[in-house]
């Protein structure tokens, strides 16, 4: 038997096609699966109620409880939920600790080999997983360990630590064949083949809870590079696009193209690609140019990057200049076609400073080109990227060689006056994420699911009409729950109100609190709050609101 297997930590809101002959070992999505189980979490919840009180051991127990709280209310929010079960279950001593999206190492980065491998050496939540496969490998032909990403190298490390000498190891994905000569070099894979005849998969969107099927949508990753084009009429050139560095994406439509990178496709190319299925995923902004020829391939949802907007331009993480309205124009064909558009602000881009962010902030109030922001992500110059520019003098710029000691490096440093400073770009990105949050909700992370569904804007928090009134409610990405202690481990019991999208935590009345736990369905505030004294009532339903514990509806 021949084992793929899907080391953890991945976005496990996908599912691979499995290829002929194959069988499928998808740890990565069966232990986000097992930790989300409603026994799961509540006996993480349990171990650390009957465990002495800690800062730590509290905010666990936080987090989970208040995961619990928002099953069963949405996609997003149950999103928002697994994301704050793997924080939980993974903090110290781990030495991986899982967020919905990304893995952070106790000590080092996984762009060191290094790192990776002592970090092996340490507990990891997903340790009961990969030892309980090793009994499968014995009887194997082969185990084809699959790295998608950076995020999976400790899990995939371990596995292949463990795979039985006398069973064949390959090594294969994207990852893997970027980054092959340092990875055979690893102790752990120096026995491995890294075969480089191997097609990547192809993923469908699929719910976290329940089984895949042959009508859930394809999905198209962002490192396929795809830009769906229309043909040009009697072979004239773009009028309404200015270019100010060529195509990253190879080859021309119509030739022949590695099947790791889709980059420039015709209609026909992309129903090659996705089999005549619905789909769904990333495209290059310009795309949104040949509306027409995405609404007619199948497409769902697209999810396009930008870095600026000014001067009636946006800038895409190429670096290409793309009229807005035209952009404009091609977001409202996509619309009336039923074709949804999210946008993601690459933030950091080379020469685009924090000055050229808010006149940005500004030009998104005026027309826009997508449905839904759904938020912020730092630029990287990606090496897979980068190999496939045409002319790099008219790109962003020469990009120059990462730190020494980053023998994994994901990306290049381009060095160009005017850059936001790398040890300042976290700072910008959490302040540029709250001024948007205040305009409307951000998506829990950059997985499939959370692109697809996308949270969606609660009713604005005006005074409402008297002959109007609105209901309220609790926030649906807020949990009231009680814990044994206080956040700081004071043994004392303590209700909290926490709001997994704002990242709002407040301790709460005794009083007040359990009657807000249970607001989950619409109510006049005189029947959810009627222990509230009426002179102060609308005082403490627009202090709720505004803290985004509360959220009004009409219904």
């Amino acid at each position: 038997m021949k084992w793929l297997v899907l080391p953890p930590h991945r976005d496990i809101t996908l599912v691979p096609e499995v290829p002929e002959g194959w069988h499928l070992l998808d740890l990565a999505r069966d232990f986000g699966r097992r930790v989300f189980s409603s026994e799961s979490v509540e006996a993480e919840a349990l171990a650390r109620e009957s465990s002495p009180p800690s800062p730590q051991t509290m905010r666990e127990l936080l987090l989970l409880r208040v995961a619990q709280g928002l099953r069963d209310r949405g996609p997003i929010p149950e999103l928002r939920a697994l994301g704050a079960v793997l924080t939980a279950i993974s903090g110290p001593p781990n030495g991986v600790h899982l967020r919905l999206d990304d893995v952070e190492l106790e000590s080092g980065t996984t762009e060191r080999s290094g790192d990776v491998q002592r970090v092996v050496g340490l507990p990891a939540p997903y340790s009961d997983d990969v030892a309980g496969v090793l009994a499968r490998f014995e009887e194997a032909e082969c185990v084809r360990v699959w790295l998608e990403r950076d995020l999976q190298l400790p899990a995939a490390v371990s596995l292949a630590q463990a795979c039985p000498a006398h069973v064949a190891l390959e090594v294969a994905g994207p990852f893997a064949w970027t980054h092959r000569e340092v990875l055979a070099r690893m102790p752990a894979f120096r026995r491995a083949a890294f075969p480089e005849q191997v097609p990547p998969l192809r993923w469908r969107v699929a719910p976290l809870r329940g089984d895949s099927g042959s009508s859930d949508l394809v999905w198209v990753a962002d490192a396929l590079g795809l830009e769906v084009v229309a043909p040009y009429p009697g072979g004239d050139e773009h009028d309404w696009v200015e270019f100010d560095a060529p195509s990253a994406d190879g080859p021309e439509p119509g030739t022949r193209r590695r099947e790791d990178w889709l980059g420039a496709c015709s209609l026909d190319e992309v129903r090659a690609y996705t089999g005549g299925a619905r789909w769904a995923g990333h495209v290059s902004l310009g795309s949104l140019l040949a509306a027409d020829v995405l609404a007619e391939s199948g497409c769902h949802t697209v999810v396009v990057g930008f870095c600026g907007i000014e001067n009636g331009r946006v800038v895409d993480p190429e670096r290409r200049f793309i009229s807005l309205e035209s952009l404009v124009e091609g977001y409202q064909r996509l619309k009336a076609a039923g074709v949804r558009v999210v946008a993601e602000w690459w933030v950091g881009a080379p020469g685009v400073d924090e000055a050229s962010l808010d006149v940005t902030l500004a030009a998104l109030e005026g027309p826009r080109f997508f449905d839904h922001l759904a938020g912020v992500r730092p630029f990287h110059a990606s090496v897979e990227r980068i190999a496939r520019v045409r002319d790099m003098a008219r790109w962003w710029g020469q990009p120059g060689d990462p730190p020494a000691d980053r023998d994994l490096s994901r990306s290049r440093p381009i060095e160009k006056p005017g850059t936001i400073e790398g040890t300042r770009l976290p700072a910008v990105l959490t302040s540029l994420a709250s001024r948007l949050l205040g305009r409307a909700p951000l998506s829990p992370g950059r997985v499939a699911a959370a692109f697809l569904y996308g949270p969606v804007a609660p009713v604005p928090s005006i005074a409402p009409a008297p002959d109007a009134a609105a209901l309220i409610r609790l926030d649906v990405d807020c949990a009231v729950v009680r814990l044994p202690a206080s956040l700081d481990g004071a043994p004392k019991p303590t209700w909290y109100a926490a709001n997994l999208r704002t990242g709002v935590v407040l301790a709460m009345d005794a009083r007040l609190a359990p009657v807000l736990s249970r607001l989950t369905a619409p109510a006049s505030a005189s029947a959810a709050l009627g222990a509230v004294p009426e002179a102060q009532r609308a005082k403490v339903v627009e202090m709720l609101v505004t803290k985004s514990i509360l959220e009004r509806t009409h219904g």
